[in-house]
């Protein structure tokens, strides 16, 4: 548990003392206020053009948590596939290109401890980014009832995409020494699996349904809908079993050619 926090104090320590932190939390902030802002003036132009038609209002079944926050929860996915690269890129690779890997290795240091701290280090700022979002809720709830049942199970939904998006952002960081390269491969595999959401449109099934469930994405859409779904659970949770199996599996080869 200490060699954990120690890597997870330092790996921490290391992303707020780099400008590329401030800069992906700015890209967060302002890119989802813009989808935020974008939501809540379109649901207040619609609300007003029922007003004046109450005919039409009765036919419609809009609510302000579907309405604006919907839409902003569902952009978290566009983003991730962008900025979780970003923040992962480093943390294996930036190790085994300056030769502190070697170093760590010979400490009383197991796989799994250090693949802990890393994880639990970009988790933490993917908190912190998701808890800046928690601002648009209350914003909201200032002038409309917001369903927060609804609200918890967007959250939970986030949380558990954004640790699946880290996870596949840290395998590919651990199989390479260069973070472009890190970014670049797990931006594509992240990539391939929306992809495989427009691939399902077309195909039949059962492949279809194979490839829905395969795609990140589609995940997440239940959570902001209110929908607890253990299918989406255990398919987000894989995720992270896997690329940390993964992980450990290029830390135990690392470690055997060293």
């Amino acid at each position: 548990m200490h060699n954990t926090f120690w890597i997870y104090r330092r790996e921490l320590t290391s992303f707020f003392f780099s400008p590329i932190a401030y800069v992906i939390l700015a890209a967060w902030t302002v890119l989802m206020g813009i989808f935020y802002s974008g939501a809540f003036l379109s649901y207040a132009v619609v609300s007003m053009q029922l007003a004046r038609n109450p005919q039409a209002a009765a036919q419609y079944n809009i609510t302000p948590t579907s309405a604006v926050l919907e839409p902003v929860f569902s952009s978290v996915t566009v983003i991730l596939l962008f900025v979780a690269p970003l923040l992962t890129m480093r943390l294996f690779s930036e190790e085994k290109k300056q030769g502190t890997i070697e170093l760590m290795l010979t400490f009383p240091l197991r796989n799994g401890q250090m693949f802990a701290g890393k994880y639990l280090s970009v988790l933490s700022i993917y908190l912190i980014m998701l808890a800046i979002t928690f601002v648009y809720p209350v914003i909201l709830s200032a002038f409309v009832n917001v369903d927060w049942t609804i609200v918890s199970s967007a959250y939970l939904g986030m949380i558990l995409t954004g640790m699946a998006f880290l996870s596949v952002g840290l395998m590919a960081s651990s199989w390479t020494s260069n973070q472009i390269v890190a970014a670049m491969v797990a931006f594509m595999i992240l990539l391939a699996t929306f992809l495989m959401e427009a691939l399902a449109i077309s195909a039949s099934e059962p492949l279809s349904s194979i490839l829905r469930h395969l795609s990140l994405g589609m995940h997440l859409r239940n959570f902001i809908r209110g929908i607890i779904d253990t299918r989406d659970i255990v398919y987000l949770v894989s995720i992270n079993i896997l690329c940390g199996f993964l992980v450990l599996r290029s830390l135990e080869y690392y470690r055997w050619r060293g």
